[in-house]
């Protein structure tokens, strides 16, 4: 029998990882829409990032943490690796094709884990790939020149020494010198923007979570879970809401009833569907409600019953009283 040392080992590539953990998010007791998957791993430890669709209405932040738990014990399960999912961001907000109410989530462990992030920060990978490879095309270039006229004794490269004569000949003033350093400029400033700003501001992250396993959701999924609660108020006939960093603006269309009324049950709505999102900033709340052409002050109701009876009652009274 082989001993146990010498059967080797068996690897897990991370599409695979990826794969079993978009499995995994489709075996929660919901419905999950389209689930996308990315993983990095490491040894024995596997780094998870989904996103994915939940059912609404529901409170999002618990059925968030719920899939993400299912997602890690699952995964890790399957694939023997110590999986972290440590980021789970939600992109569509769809709603239940069963015809019951949608089932909430009930959790008991705590998700939280220390500070919680205000936002996601974005690696960046794009300027940083691009300026570590033109940095390290320049200073390969010089170091190979140099290394073979001071170690070989060759002549210098024509580029080196062409470039060196220009430069010497060239003008401060001249308009390519100020339209380089223009250029320069402004990539100085664009990459330190790029370092000091975070660049998914699109994403507002769900309260309850730690840094290294966050939850965020998608502006756009936040607008509709916005428009959805407001449009069920009465009378509220369209929503179009627009949702920022710190503000969300919704502008609805009145039908049929009281304008007061109905702007304070379209803001209550719009400020319940921001607290089942459970965000981790609050967002604050602008309606603008208008009027249709075909408003209505009046609420529709019953038609009013036929006034026949009375009037024949009456007819019949005057009859007798007269002689």
């Amino acid at each position: 029998m082989i001993p146990a040392a010498a059967r080797g080992t068996t690897t897990v590539s991370a599409r695979a990882v990826a794969r079993i953990a978009q499995q995994a998010a489709t075996e929660t007791p919901n419905e999950v829409g389209t689930v996308r998957g990315t993983a990095t791993v490491r040894g024995q430890r596997a780094q998870v990032s989904v996103r994915l669709g939940l059912p609404w209405p529901a409170d999002l932040g618990r059925r968030a943490g719920e899939v993400q738990r299912h997602v890690a014990s699952r995964t890790g399960e399957l694939t023997g690796l110590s999986v972290r999912v440590s980021r789970l961001r939600v992109v569509r907000l769809q709603r239940p094709t069963g015809a019951g109410p949608a089932a909430v989530f009930e959790t008991t462990a705590s998700a939280v884990e220390g500070r919680v992030p205000r936002r996601w920060w974005s690696a960046r990978p794009t300027p940083v790939v691009v300026a570590a490879l033109l940095g390290a095309a320049a200073a390969g270039l010089l170091t190979a020149d140099m290394a073979s006229v001071h170690l070989f004794g060759h002549a210098p490269a024509a580029w080196r020494t062409g470039l060196i004569d220009r430069l010497a000949t060239t003008s401060p003033a001249a308009g390519s010198v100020t339209v380089a350093a223009a250029a320069m400029a402004v990539a100085g400033l664009w990459l330190l923007l790029l370092a000091c700003t975070p660049g998914l501001r699109k994403r507002h992250v769900v309260a309850g979570f730690s840094a290294r396993r966050s939850i965020a959701l998608d502006r756009s999924a936040v607008a509709s879970a916005v428009r959805d609660r407001v449009l069920d108020t009465d009378g509220i006939d369209s929503v179009r809401v627009r949702v920022g960093r710190r503000r969300v603006r919704v502008r609805a269309d009145l039908a049929f009833g009281d304008r007061a009324a109905a702007r304070e049950q379209a803001g209550a709505a719009a400020r319940d569907a921001l607290a089942d999102c459970r965000l981790n900033r609050p967002l604050r709340v602008g309606l603008r409600l208008r009027t249709t052409s075909t408003w209505d002050p009046a609420p529709p109701g019953p038609e009013p019953a036929p006034a026949g009876g009375t009037v024949g009652t009456v007819g019949e009274a005057k009859l007798k009283e007269s002689p």
